[in-house]
């Protein structure tokens, strides 16, 4: 609607006013009022309000706009005002409202463009005039973009240059620069916005040397570059969406570079969002193999590693490219690629998609890959080119859809079209593999047929099922004609098990055919039987490792590394002893363990000890959940996993061991460790012992109430009122039990929806 826009605007324009000095209230109330009765003249419906009306609108909003004079032109221009020669193109107040900011300005070498948008808005028809209404122009924008171009120092090729955009969601700026510099040529893209009140900068640096640096065995380093981030970090989901567009590597490494500067910089700012105490760097190149110069490269790959600190998430991204230079038409086949390591999550994941790759020139090749690997307490691994057996959940792996690997006629001869894809998964207990090829043919008559193969091998317990369909069908103007189709199945052992089904379809008739056959009549294959859950649990409890010091670290003490004894935790005096194990949860009910089921609900609780050890376990691979639960549920919970053990408790008196330690102080001055007579007439006895008690008492706090406070969300059953620290032991309490899960937050305050 335009009036949002107008008032839009308006408000916008307020706030830069008052960014470039004080200026009177009553003139930013003039004008917000004006904006406020001109959108409300915008809205109307045509034939609703005369032409005097609108005009009377439109001459009171330019009253008060143009009444801030130079301080309009200021706000307009930003910090570019302060630039000699800018300001001088907002001068004329009668051209800035009408025709916004135009112009460029010569600052020695450097040649800059300066230009910004405008609001126009189309009124509605007038009830005293026929025909549509001329567009009024609101009033100019912010300049939005600043081009720069500089004469290479070396002369010879075409000038450097570069831009300066406003970023309309983040607040900040980006630009990017290409500045030849004789044998290298230097690109940067950089952002730089504030979040909550810290700078916050990405730049994205590249030299690109010419000629490429020779290696050997026909290789060359084309490309040296690297990625610095300040309070930034990575978004694995952007960059997992642009790899399979291929926007990454675009950016990144300039293979495609986008024309539009702001679509450059919005990119990379969406890739690296803004984070406080979050940094980023990292370096990245590109090497050739068999370069040919301007025409480009037999091989090439663009790699770039990013190290995201303090968590230590390492990136890697990738494209990789087979391309015949000069003739790219017969050979294009582009890889692009991205690794992840993060520990936090304890998770390795890949993911890969063909991007722009053809053949001949007819064939478009397409397709995704993905693998994860997980060490975490639910260990699982899975790797897949072009998808799964249809139907399988790759459980708890968290994987986007795959397109299959394939290739299709990219510009289709007018009487024949080709496709035909394929996948290959592999998981810890399965292995898939499928295909499927159609052919199109038309002459007048058209003629389809296709046939695919679909196959899943399970290991424990060990199951086979494989489905094969086939068919051919003609047609004439979508009418059709005679078709057949044929679709069968296999799957065992125990017994096995075959299925086929034929339909042929004739003009005025049809035959259909369906039947199973049934092998052998043995059990299946099955796991061992189930264990005792507690069984289980008490095993894994009573190893050694199971029982860990959880100490309270002092960053004032270095603990001198000595050899362990086997069997014992060492634990501090201000520490705990704690037993811990990552086989299962404790504390509520689950289905299966090591994916063994358990042959029904079973579920441990550890008493004892001054609290609970907390693990990330994912509720999926221990409970069954329905689909819509896996779709709601977290994929990971944190969960009961052992006890914190007291130290007065009698048990462990009885076993403890006591080992001393000698207390050795080192005081270093400077860079020099001094002795401890020196130290001792250096230093205050009064001040060194005030330092020492303070270290010892707990951190002071203000007395006022916090504005804001942030605690772990609990979780009740409604059945029993009972409080659950995870959203899982409270699921699993009410399915058992009846009821249902909530917040207690929701269940403290219930919504009356009869006032809904």
């Amino acid at each position: 609607m335009p009036g949002a826009e107008i008032n839009q605007y308006a408000a916008e324009l307020g706030t830069q006013l008052s960014a470039v000095g004080t200026q009177p209230a009553n003139r930013i109330a003039s004008l917000l009022q004006a904006a406020t009765e001109l959108a409300a003249l915008a809205d109307r419906s045509a034939g609703s309000m005369t032409s005097a009306e609108w005009k009377m609108a439109v001459s009171q909003w330019e009253a008060a706009r143009d009444a801030f004079g130079a301080a309009l032109s200021k706000a307009l221009l930003g910090p570019l005002a302060d630039i000699p020669g800018v300001a001088a193109l907002a001068d004329d107040l009668g051209k800035l409202s009408t025709e916004g900011i135009h112009g460029s300005v010569d600052l020695g070498p450097v040649h800059l463009e300066v230009a910004s948008s405008m609001l126009v808005i189309q009124p509605p028809e007038f009830s005293d005039l026929v025909g549509t209404p001329d567009p009024v122009t609101i009033g100019p924008y912010q300049v939005g973009e600043v081009a720069a171009s500089i004469a290479s120092p070396f002369g010879g090729g075409g000038p450097g240059g570069g831009s300066l955009v406003r970023l309309p969601a983040a607040g900040g700026f980006g630009g990017t620069l290409e500045l030849p510099l004789g044998a290298v040529q230097v690109t940067a893209s950089a952002v730089l916005a504030t979040i909550n009140g810290q700078p916050s900068f990405l730049a994205v640096l590249g030299v690109q040397f010419l000629p490429p640096v020779q290696l050997s065995f026909g290789f060359s380093l084309d490309r040296v570059g690297g990625i610095v981030g300040v309070n930034r970090r990575l978004d694995p989901e952007a960059l997992r969406a642009a790899v399979r567009t291929g926007g990454a590597g675009d950016v990144l490494f300039a293979v495609k570079p986008p024309a539009s500067p702001l679509s450059l910089v919005t990119a990379i700012d969406g890739f690296f969002p803004a984070q406080p105490g979050t940094h980023l760097v990292g370096p990245t190149l590109k090497l050739a193999w068999l370069s040919f110069g301007p025409a480009g490269s037999l091989l090439g790959l663009d790699l770039g590693v990013i190290v995201e600190l303090p968590a230590g998430r390492v990136a890697v991204l990738g494209v990789g490219r087979i391309a015949i230079p000069g003739l790219d038409v017969l050979l294009n086949l582009r890889l692009d690629v991205l690794g992840l390591v993060d520990p936090v999550e304890q998770l390795v994941s890949v993911d890969a998609s063909l991007v722009d790759s053809s053949v001949l020139g007819i064939f478009e090749v397409y397709g995704d890959g993905a693998m994860r690997l997980s060490w975490g307490s639910s260990a699982y691994f899975v790797v897949s080119v072009g998808g799964f057996f249809p139907g399988f959940n790759p459980e708890p792996a968290r994987l986007p859809a795959l397109r299959r690997v394939g290739m299709t006629v990219n510009n289709p001869v007018p009487i024949i079209d080709i496709r035909t894809e394929g996948y290959f998964a592999f998981t810890t207990n399965t292995l898939q593999f499928g295909g499927r090829m159609e052919v199109s043919i038309s002459l007048g008559i058209e003629a389809h047929g296709f046939v695919e193969v679909d196959a899943l091998v399970q290991f424990r317990p060990f199951h086979f099922e494989a489905h094969i369909a086939a068919g051919f069908g003609v047609s004439v103007e979508g009418f059709s004609f005679a078709s057949v189709t044929l679709s069968g199945m296999i799957g065992g052992p125990g017994p096995i098990v075959i299925r086929g089904t034929l339909s042929i379809s004739v003009f005025l008739f049809s035959l259909d055919w369906d039947e199973t056959f049934t092998l052998g009549s043995g059990p299946a294959d099955a796991l061992p039987a189930p264990v005792s859950l507690l069984k289980l649990i008490a095993e894994e409890l009573g190893k050694p490792q199971s029982v860990q010091s959880a100490s309270i670290a002092d960053a004032q003490v270095v603990l001198k590394p000595r050899p362990g004894t086997p069997g014992l935790a060492a634990v501090p005096a201000t520490g705990a002893l704690q037993v811990l194990q990552h086989r299962a949860p404790l504390g509520l009910l689950i289905d299966r363990a090591d994916g063994r089921p358990l042959g029904g609900p079973q579920g441990v609780k550890v008493d004892g000890g001054s609290g609970d050890v907390t693990e990330r376990f994912s509720p999926g691979s221990y409970i069954t959940l329905t689909q819509a639960e896996a779709l709601n549920r977290p994929p990971f919970d944190v969960l009961p996993a052992g006890r914190v053990l007291s130290l007065a408790d009698p048990l462990l008196n009885a076993n403890r061991t006591p080992e001393d330690r000698e207390v050795e102080q080192i005081v270093i001055v400077g860079s020099r460790i001094v002795s401890e007579h020196e130290w001792t007439l250096l230093t205050p006895l009064g001040e060194l012992s005030a330092m020492v008690g303070a270290a010892a008492r707990p951190p002071a706090l203000s007395d006022a109430a916090p504005v804001i406070t942030a605690t772990a969300e609990q979780w009740s059953a409604s059945n029993t009122g009972e409080v659950f620290g995870s959203a899982t032991a409270a699921h699993q309490s009410a399915r058992y039990r009846g009821g249902i899960a909530l917040a207690a937050s929701d269940a403290a305050a219930p919504v009356d929806l009869a006032t809904v």
